[in-house]
């Protein structure tokens, strides 16, 4: 089971078999630096798709000139095209977002044509290291969803469910715990988070989402799921009780706000990955830093090494 980056990057770091990275929208330096820093590090191949001739003028004097393969562009609409039709066809295993817009890869991953969505929700899981696990007791936890899906209903929740707990099965994990969030343990008709929390609770007790090889949960004001202490105080006597491995949020303003806040306050490495796709979707933010963009990267590797 991994339990940190730093595990990931130790793994994809000896697979012998290197995955292929479609770099989309390389003609900017960040994305070059991402496309070199995967080289420089050993973790994988990049393709880079987009303004030939400024490629080839950002890579001049790198490891990446004369050893890298680039896909002429138009735009970043073409970009995102021919980088999903890369993936539909196999000839690359991950989509990492360089220069262009969120809204036009994902749209090129949702054509029909190419046949890359592969659930009925496409979802973001922002995975991070709890700052409160220290050594041996370090631990991986996942948000979803703070990127992509603004108002999720129930049945988008429990696809966003599979598609997490698919994620922590693949890193390891046995039976994830998963915790719906909001902002009491009990029900309110007034507050929907805890109606859908509960109806989800039921359809798992009642054997209506065995499929879901998980524990699922909620709801629970997020203290409780992520605090010992807390979880004590309050008398919660759960497999959750301070030790959550996956919070379902009630809104994209909340999942985002909190992954935010983890890692810039809390200090905490992260990364993320969209799922639902055939491959791994790597939507770096503008403002990630080298690493954000590596763990992210490991993250999609991982998860597509023991799909």
């Amino acid at each position: 089971m991994f339990r940190s980056f730093d595990e990931m990057i130790d793994f994809v770091k000896k697979m012998e078999k290197k995955q292929v990275v479609a770099v989309v929208g390389a003609d900017k330096p960040v994305a070059v630096e991402a496309a070199i820093d995967m080289v420089v590090e050993n973790l994988a191949v990049p393709v880079l798709f987009g303004n030939a001739e400024k490629i080839n003028h950002l890579i001049e004097g790198t490891v990446l000139e004369g050893k890298v393969e680039i896909v002429p562009c138009a735009d970043n609409v073409e970009s995102c095209s021919k980088a999903a039709d890369y993936a539909a066809d196999g000839r690359v295993n991950i989509l990492l977002k360089g220069s262009v817009e969120t809204a036009q890869i994902m749209k090129a991953v949702f054509r029909k044509e190419n046949g890359l969505k592969a659930a009925a929700v496409v979802s973001d899981i922002l995975m991070y290291e709890d700052p409160l696990s220290k050594g041996e007791n370090k631990r991986l936890v996942g948000i979803m969803d703070g990127g992509i899906i603004p108002l999720p209903t129930l049945e988008q929740k429990i696809e966003m469910t599979r598609g997490a707990v698919q994620v922590f099965h693949k890193l390891g994990f046995e039976k994830p715990r998963v915790a719906y969030i909001s902002a009491i343990e009990t029900v309110s008709p007034r507050i929907q988070s805890t109606v859908d929390a509960a109806e989800i609770q039921r359809m798992k007790a009642e054997g209506e989402l065995d499929d879901i090889n998980a524990y699922l949960e909620g709801p629970y004001a997020i203290d409780n799921v992520i605090s010992e202490y807390a979880a004590k105080v309050k008398g919660i006597n759960s497999v959750m009780a301070g030790c959550a491995d996956i919070l379902i949020f009630p809104n994209i303003e909340s999942g985002n706000v909190l992954g935010k806040l983890v890692h810039y306050w809390g200090g905490a490495q992260t990364g993320h990955v969209i799922v639902g796709a055939k491959v791994p979707v790597l939507l770096s933010s503008r403002a990630d830093d080298a690493r954000a963009k590596i763990n992210s990267l490991v993250l999609g590797i991982t998860v597509n090494a023991h799909s």
